[in-house]
């Protein structure tokens, strides 16, 4: 019994150095012991790695542009909320005596006025200009009919709040009064 573990102990020895020979020659022309005896595994694992791969791009594509839409939304939120503060160096400009004592405070809310403009400027914000167009619903809100015989009917002939476009996108509607039909 010990002599026929010996003679299978030697015959599994000459097998396994015949088979490390012919591993390092195949390994010396490219081809590992791996990919000799699986070649239906490792193109499965090939496919698999580039799926992973190509998921693992579109998902930083799709956080990328999750996350720009995102700041843009809260800069809009952001805009909206800077508006009453236009809205309000507007009315006081109007409301100020130009005389000698109010003159002073005129200068300074102008130029708190420019400051903000400059801001709107920078962000793509503009007035919209809706005093004598046509009513238009997409970016203008009537809140009143107000008769005037110098403008035609469906008219703005009165801007109770200005409206403001966000790169073309409305950010908000001018409140206006506008002649009957």
């Amino acid at each position: 019994m010990v002599d026929e573990i010996k003679i299978n102990a030697g015959v599994g020895t000459t097998q396994s150095v015949e088979q490390t020979n012919e591993n390092q020659e195949d390994e010396a022309f490219g081809v590992s012991p791996f990919e000799q005896r699986q070649p239906n595994e490792t193109a499965l694992w090939k496919d698999k790695y580039a799926r992973l791969f190509a998921d693992l791009a579109n998902t930083k594509k799709r956080l990328a542009r999750t996350a720009a839409q995102k700041v843009e939304a809260e800069k809009e939120t952001l805009l909206r909320d800077v508006l009453p503060v236009a809205d309000g160096l507007d009315l006081a400009i109007l409301h100020i005596s130009h005389e000698a004592d109010g003159r002073n405070f005129l200068q300074g809310i102008e130029m708190i006025r420019n400051i903000l403009e400059k801001l709107f400027s920078k962000y793509e914000v503009k007035a919209i200009e809706a005093l004598g167009k046509p009513f238009d619903p997409n970016i203008h809100e009537a809140i009143g009919i107000l008769q005037h015989p110098e403008f035609p009917p469906q008219t703005v002939v009165k801007v109770q709040q200005k409206g403001y476009l966000y790169r073309d996108k409305l950010l908000r509607p001018a409140q206006v009064l506008v002649t009957p039909s």
